[in-house]
């Protein structure tokens, strides 16, 4: 160019206008949208664990996990201001080598929150413990959902966050990827998915302990019509949640064994375990009754996902 300023102007143009077309192509309505943007690189090899998962007993109550068989289990985890030592904040799943999928009420400080007091924990199973399977990957960047506004309001709503990591999180056998729902699935009432998570398992808010040992719980998935009715949550559920747990306190705890943040995962037809679901709200830690455990519904937000990335990659 013989104008460097003009060049540069150009330049910046250019990136501009795609970076606005795949971003308009993530929001486009229709159902080419959500795997189109940019063939962005989502693992094939997802949803498979090394170490197969202990779900033939049928348990519905929580137990403990085998270990490494949920291999995208994620420990988050904040180093507090003036402290050494990191503390286990919520559950995340591992999507793909660069990316964590968790909640955005995990992160309570919104854009003020430092991504360099966080770090990302694969591999665990004894939370507490120092084990020679586990890694341990720095934060680079936290993405929460823009139309998050609690607790500025009440409502959950967008309850989404992407947590980026600062090294590329190759698979081994302790540490793989959960497949991303493929399209707008339907879960029908009844369908059972697993959820998994250290989290409270004394029950109760107050005295909170974390378990030693990750745990997983089978929970069966409850109508949106059930669960609007006022005496479960009424219309705090939207279309972009989903229901899972029990209706009544007869049956076993709800989401108990699972973190804030962690994943609710389902097999459908393809025989891989997919991450329908992120903890938002319910009875995390006790039994509720008709109080089931609310989902982040994950299949709602595919096309912020994939438009979080490609801001991700062009504007850093």
């Amino acid at each position: 160019c013989s104008a460097t300023l003009l060049c540069n102007m150009s330049v910046w143009s250019l990136l501009s206008l795609v970076l606005l077309l795949a971003v308009a192509q993530a929001f486009a309505p229709g159902r080419h949208q959500q795997h189109k943007v940019l063939h962005l690189d989502w693992p094939e090899d997802c949803g498979l664990a090394h170490f197969t998962p202990n779900v033939a007993e049928r348990i519905v109550s929580g137990t403990e996990a085998r270990p490494h068989s949920w291999p995208w289990q994620v420990s988050l985890q904040v180093r507090p201001r003036g402290s050494k030592h990191y503390v286990h904040v919520c559950g995340g799943t591992l999507i793909h080598k660069h990316w964590v999928l968790t909640a955005a009420h995990c992160f309570q400080k919104g854009k003020a929150e430092d991504a360099g007091s966080w770090r990302i924990v694969l591999g665990k199973h004894q939370l507490k413990r120092n084990e020679a399977t586990e890694r341990i990957i720095p934060v680079r960047r936290i993405y929460r959902h823009e139309r998050f506004r609690y607790p500025a309001l009440s409502e959950l709503d967008f309850d989404i966050a992407l947590v980026k990591a600062t090294a590329d999180i190759q698979p081994s056998h302790y540490v793989r990827y959960a497949c991303l729902p493929r399209k707008a699935p339907v879960l029908k009432p009844g369908h059972y998915c697993w959820v998994t998570g250290w989290g409270d398992t004394r029950g109760g808010k107050e005295n909170m302990s974390l378990a030693e040992a990750l745990n997983q719980a089978r929970l069966p998935i409850i109508d949106h019509k059930t669960c609007r009715q006022k005496k479960f949550w009424g219309d705090r559920v939207r279309d972009s949640m989903i229901c899972a747990g029990f209706r009544d306190t007869e049956g076993p705890p709800a989401a108990c064994q699972g973190d804030s943040g962690g994943p609710l995962l389902c097999k459908q037809s393809r025989d891989r375990w997919e991450v329908h679901g992120v903890v938002s709200f319910g009875p995390i830690g006790c039994t509720v009754e008709n109080k089931p455990s609310v989902f982040t519904r994950t299949a709602a937000y595919i096309p912020w996902i994939e438009a979080t990335r490609i801001r991700d990659f062009f504007l850093h």
